[in-house]
């Protein structure tokens, strides 16, 4: 078997280099309408092509729309329907289909998940346990964590009365820029001053490049690194990925490391930070699962599951660095920066045609890029 190349050192990936044997090929994944599963599919059609894909997501519309990288497609209870009634059904079709990989990607899901790792069996046991997952994950609890470890991390507040401006508010336990308040005059003080909650977690903005660390992880030991750079987000003042670029920066990925190690955290991981003018580099929070811009290291070489399935036969060309981008979500994302008359991500997207790659193409996969419309209907 052919060793899958490494990423160039531009990227920053790095890999064990053990010969991992193949094991998991029967792999079940959803929500298959969120775009990170489309991506993930994909990738594993193309570099593990004996891979069987079992697809699931609650929508019907999805059953007729969905990303053709996947074998079959099945509708399990949603979890509004109960908890136990859901992870009953996913540990029924792991047993009954011989699943060897249970990977979910819904954000606020993933946690329950863990929680029921041992229930759902051993092809959701490459996670570590709730208590690490959940160590990273509150952003409350990773603020006492970096303290320990004297990492720089944003000023927290203890209310929003005390907090210097400009200033976040941010559920502890939520994701991808949800619930996200940003209070940058003391009319918009006013106007939060209800805020303020043991849910909540209060810390100064920090002006800067939004830069991410994105790994799997054994044990607290990085088995597979990648760094990555945002070019534009949405919203644009300060939301999620929607535009990025390979970036690699030693002392960023030393932090990340020494942060892993610290937990112990056996998983994915996505370590957010920002890089200042001044070059300070402070962490903003981590994900602990599947991250949204999973695709950049992806088509740049770094095969995140490498430690689970073993090496590829497929090698990506080292000569090419890829940007990646979210569609059509950038679209909205460039307007929005227009109409700031901050031209520079569109001219950035434009200069790069070239080497651009949307997760998830109309061209390529109509059926796929459709289900991202669907699932926000």
């Amino acid at each position: 078997m052919k060793s899958l190349d490494k990423a160039s050192g531009r990227g920053g990936c790095v890999s064990d280099e053990a010969d991992y044997k193949s094991m998991a090929r029967r792999i079940l994944l959803g929500e298959i309408s969120s775009y990170k599963a489309a991506v993930i599919a994909k990738y594993l059609k193309l570099f593990y092509p004996r891979t069987h894909i079992t697809a699931y997501d609650y929508k019907g519309i999805i059953r007729c729309f969905h990303t053709k990288y996947c074998d079959d497609f099945i509708s399990p209870p949603s979890p509004k329907e109960g908890w136990e009634v859901h992870l009953r059904f996913l540990r029924d079709i792991i047993k009954e289909r011989q699943i060897d990989l249970f990977v979910p990607v819904h954000s606020e899901m993933y946690g329950e998940y863990i929680k029921h790792r041992d229930f759902l069996g051993r092809a959701f046991g490459y996670l570590g346990d709730f208590a690490q997952f959940d160590l990273l994950h509150d952003k409350r609890k990773l603020n006492g964590l970096l303290a320990e470890l004297d990492i720089r991390r944003p000023r927290t507040y203890t209310t929003i009365d005390v907090a210097e401006l400009p200033c976040v508010v941010k559920p502890r336990n939520l994701s991808s820029s949800k619930g996200v308040k940003y209070i940058l005059s003391e009319e918009d003080r006013n106007k939060c001053r209800s805020l303020n909650g043991e849910d909540l977690i209060i810390q100064e903005y920090v002006d800067g490049v939004g830069c991410g660390y994105s790994v799997y992880a054994q044990d607290g030991q990085v088995l597979i690194g990648f760094g990555h750079k945002r070019l534009a987000e949405q919203p644009v003042t300060g939301g999620s990925s929607v535009y990025r670029d390979t970036y690699f920066n030693c002392r960023i990925r030393e932090i990340s490391e020494e942060i892993l190690k610290a937990t112990k955290w056996t998983g994915f991981a996505m370590l957010e930070f920002k890089l200042t003018d001044k070059g300070e580099i402070y962490v903003i929070e981590i994900n602990p699962r599947i991250w949204g811009s999973i695709n950049q290291g992806l088509q740049n070489g770094c095969n995140y599951f490498e430690p689970l399935l073993g090496k590829s036969n497929f090698v990506r060309k080292k000569d090419v660095q890829y940007k990646t981008y979210l569609s059509p979500l950038l679209y909205i994302s460039l307007l929005n920066y227009l109409f700031r008359l901050d031209v520079g991500p569109l001219a950035n997207f434009f200069k790069n045609i070239r080497v651009n790659r949307a997760d998830v193409s109309f061209l390529d996969d109509p059926k796929g890029f459709i289900s991202l419309i669907a699932r926000k209907m």
